[in-house]
């Protein structure tokens, strides 16, 4: 019945809510205190009719204060074009992450703020196989905030109760990052929570976007947690709500993961090859962007669930050490069942752009022919095992996937 649905999922979420205020719980990002609930119904809460317009002009002149010139992570010129739409550009905010009032450039997002997700991140992943892997940090990091792109209220509050500490400029910041800099545990009023929901959201997605559909939208990464976790700061950094976009479950954690296992172990291999060659050409080139359906659905009516997630890889190579040039692209649904199309970096291009004839590595050796990565989804389909954790492992390679889906993922 209708009706009973409703209130199951109302229940469910308030359940959640509840354990959060009681106990700051943190709950695990699928949510399965919410496996109960119909997946469908969950999918009618979370997906709404947009109700909530950004005030881009306001979002563009705030981020006008923040740090956006970090083209080292892009091979060739910086910022190309992400696909978008003319009119659905005029909201892109091109931002360097940063943490707090830390000045360290973490990687490059072009976020859209009238969509409230990132169109796309640029990262240039170094990845010395030998360094150790960190490991993931907590998920609590989400309720994090960009605050440069929060309103006036939020930075007036914390300059006269934390010591006049100036925050226009700041990057993810949680209160501890403030009661840090600022050497005082200053009491905001309102709270910091408060501040945040009030005059952070209009620009940017918020945690509490999420809240209650985790069994349908996980938090999907952009730029992964898992290629940077040899580098604690850059990891730390991409759990953050402007390196996220709404992901469904089962391709987030069934498709979508082994192929980012599979690019991490390309950068180790890029290393491992360049240092063999004598050559300094050690890194690999990383574009993770989405691409919207042709009708556009929000969560919550508030951020856009992309239609599609993709990447790009350029490796520019080093001639004079004998080490070719390659390029590789691959997409897929955001659907649940999906599966992943990987192509030549031209062909990836002609899809990405529709047809047009631009670049994501423009001005780059990739911008032209070069290698394509054969056999990339054989590997991902040899390495996905080993690439999850033995709950993804239960659940994408379980017989109640198989019926659903046709094959395990």
């Amino acid at each position: 019945m209708p009706g009973a649905r409703v209130f199951i999922v109302a229940f469910a979420v308030g359940f959640a809510v509840a354990a959060w205020l009681l106990g700051n719980v943190n709950l695990p990002e699928n949510l399965p205190l919410m496996s109960f609930v119909m997946k469908d119904d969950v999918a009618d809460f979370c997906s709404q009719s947009h109700n909530d317009s950004a005030p881009v002009a306001e979002c563009i002149e705030r981020h006008s204060n923040l740090q956006s010139d970090c083209d080292h992570f892009f091979v060739g010129d910086a910022w190309p074009s992400s696909g978008y739409m003319k009119n659905d550009k005029d909201a892109t905010l091109r931002i360097c992450h940063t943490h707090a009032g830390d000045s360290k450039l973490l990687f490059a997002t072009a976020y859209n703020a009238h969509y409230r997700i990132p169109e796309y991140t640029a990262s240039a992943i170094t990845r010395d196989p030998d360094l150790p892997e960190q490991d993931r940090p907590s998920s609590s990091l989400w309720d994090r905030v960009q605050l440069g792109l929060c309103g006036k209220k939020v930075h007036d509050t914390i300059y006269v109760r934390c010591d006049e500490v100036e925050t226009d400029s700041w990057g993810v910041t949680r209160m501890s990052d403030i009661w840090k800099v600022s050497g005082t545990r200053c009491r905001l009023s309102p709270s910091f929570d408060d501040l945040k929901e009030s005059h952070c959201g209009d620009c940017q997605g918020l945690d509490s976007d999420y809240s209650g559909c985790g069994t349908t939208f996980n938090r999907g990464h952009i730029n992964p947690n898992s290629i940077n976790n040899k580098d604690a700061d850059v990891q730390d950094g991409t759990f953050s709500m402007i390196n996220a976009a709404p992901q469904d479950d089962d391709f987030n954690q069934c498709v979508w993961q082994p192929y980012e296992c599979a690019v991490s172990r390309k950068a180790e291999e890029v290393y491992t090859n360049a240092v063999g060659a004598e050559s300094n050409s050690k890194t690999l080139y990383v574009i993770t962007g989405t691409k919207l359906g042709r009708q556009t659905t929000w969560m919550k009516g508030r951020v856009a669930i992309p239609g599609y997630y993709w990447k790009a890889l350029c490796y520019p190579g080093d001639k004079r050490r004998g080490l070719r040039a390659f390029g590789v692209g691959f997409y897929g649904r955001n659907i649940d069942c999906s599966k992943v199309t990987s192509l030549p970096l031209d062909k990836f291009e002609a899809w990405l752009y529709n047809g047009t004839d631009a670049h994501l590595f423009p001005r780059s050796v990739c911008a032209g022919p070069v290698d394509n990565w054969d056999g990339l989804d054989d590997y991902v389909a040899e390495i996905a095992h080993d690439c999850r954790n033995e709950h993804m492992q239960e659940t994408c390679e379980s017989k109640k996937r198989i019926k659903r889906c046709g094959t395990s993922g």
